[in-house]
């Protein structure tokens, strides 16, 4: 591991604990952001996309540490599908609800 991956690790690993105490927020108490509150519909689908994306980022963070390369790009893989489906939860999050 070369001191570039740690510094790379660093800001993804902040990012996904920044992520764990909002979605955890969310889903406990139904706190968002401010500049969330006036877009989301859903407030417990939302928590549950952050802690999602959080857990692809800690994926990330663990990619970033690894010295082998073809297991490095299966991880980066792996958190790629974890954020991907984390927008698919937000969008979710983002859409009204339908009255049958």
């Amino acid at each position: 591991m070369s001191w570039q991956s740690a510094y790379l690790a660093l800001p993804s690993g902040i990012f996904a604990l920044l992520l764990v105490a909002a979605g955890t927020a969310a889903l406990r108490a139904g706190w968002l952001l401010p500049p969330q509150r006036r877009y989301v519909q859903r407030v417990g689908l939302f928590g549950r996309a952050q802690l999602v994306m959080a857990g692809a980022f800690a994926v990330l963070t663990a990619s970033a540490l690894l010295d082998d390369p073809a297991l490095r790009s299966g991880v980066g893989t792996l958190a790629f599908v974890g954020i991907f489906c984390a927008l698919v939860l937000v969008v979710r999050a983002r859409m009204p609800r339908r009255d049958r």
